[in-house]
């Protein structure tokens, strides 16, 4: 399911929060920064909604976005029933430093009215180094 086609309505009835999230730096031929974290949807909802996929901004210090649609939520397509909460953790890899990270969710309600969720954006604490 194609975001870009479609001018979806934004649902704003899942609450979405980021928690432990960090960025590590591997040193391979090149430095790779991966951002790891954990992301969980509380439906705040009066009815169900089924989440179908996911779409990433992704941005690094160079200026250069992508962009990253995927069917499924992390290999699901998870029903969240009123006050039911969804959690799933991953990875964003980086060629250069990352400065911006936005997930956006779409689906479709309970009566199949498609929707996408306002953006989360990632803290800016999500792209700091870690001290040695």
């Amino acid at each position: 399911m194609s975001t870009e086609s479609a001018t979806l309505p934004i649902l704003d009835a899942l609450s979405m929060r980021v928690t432990l999230a960090g960025l590590r730096i591997t040193r391979s031929p090149e430095p790779l920064y991966h951002v790891f974290f954990r992301v969980a949807l509380h439906n705040a909802a009066g009815f169900s909604v089924r989440l179908k996929g996911r779409k990433w901004l992704l941005q690094d210090t160079s200026g250069a976005s992508r962009i990253i649609e995927a069917a499924q939520v992390f290999n699901q397509d998870p029903i969240l029933t009123p006050g039911a909460i969804f959690s799933c953790s991953g990875c964003q890899a980086f060629s250069r430093p990352p400065v911006n990270m936005e997930l956006r969710f779409f689906g479709e309600d309970q009566w199949g009215t498609p929707f996408i969720t306002p953006a989360l954006v990632f803290p800016r604490q999500c792209f700091r180094a870690p001290r040695p």
